[in-house]
């Protein structure tokens, strides 16, 4: 690799980290506030809640009977209309049942990017630990855009969150910076071990796990990792 090429490689590894430091901020700071607004939120509504509180009636009877079966009941219908699917068009179902693989291809990129990193580290002392990387480079590369793509499917109809905006276009930025790198290993193998090919497994595997966290914060809640 000539310095031309070394100096579009660090420029374009520079525009990808200063791309996901800017997801990460802006990943942080948003839920955050919507979380402390969750937590006034919800110990005003303990507080309305309490039997002294004026908005509050006391007795056995003071809530309707039929008040009470009647969330039961929504609640029941809108599981029926998800579990129903023969009404959808085609099409719907098809995206939909696609994108149901993402769990399921996700962690092949996220096994297959940091393993080769690690070869690729303990390869440049020891040759012989160098020999997959090629493979779990492509490997990764090939799954990676796929996952990306069932992870837009499968988030398709949801309601507007920032968590999972940033967890769309960082897939996408993983997706296509993995097959970029499968190109790389498949058309230049001899520099599997090389520093810029160690320098983008490193960015890459950063992402992955950046990532992981935001994916986790859809399902558990931005403070999950929170000891």
């Amino acid at each position: 690799m000539n310095n031309k090429q070394l100096r579009r490689l660090g420029v374009l590894l520079r525009s990808w980290v200063a791309a996901i430091l800017v997801l990460v901020a802006f990943a942080a700071s948003p839920p955050a506030l919507a979380h402390k607004g969750e937590k006034h939120g919800n110990a005003t509504q303990a507080q309305q809640m309490q039997p002294g509180h004026p908005g509050v009636l006391s007795g056995a009877g003071s809530v309707p009977k039929g008040a009470a079966q009647e969330p039961s009941h929504g609640m029941m219908e809108g599981m029926d209309m998800e579990t129903d699917r023969s009404n959808m068009p085609f099409f719907q179902r098809l995206y939909e049942w696609m994108g149901r693989f993402h769990p399921l291809v996700v962690h092949f990129p996220i096994a297959f990017f940091p393993a080769a990193l690690f070869t690729a580290i303990v390869g440049r002392r020891r040759p012989a630990f160098s020999a997959p990387v090629q493979f779990l480079v492509i490997a990764g590369g090939i799954f990676a855009p796929i996952a990306a793509a069932a992870g837009w499917l499968a988030g398709m109809g949801s309601e507007p969150d920032p968590i999972l905006s940033y967890h769309r276009w960082l897939g996408v930025l993983v997706g296509v910076g993995g097959a970029a790198l499968a190109v790389w290993a498949w058309r230049r193998p001899w520099e599997d071990r090389g520093a810029g090919m160690i320098l983008a497994l490193t960015v890459m595997t950063i992402a992955i796990a950046v990532q992981g966290f935001l994916g986790a914060g859809i399902t558990h809640g931005i403070e999950h990792l929170m000891f």
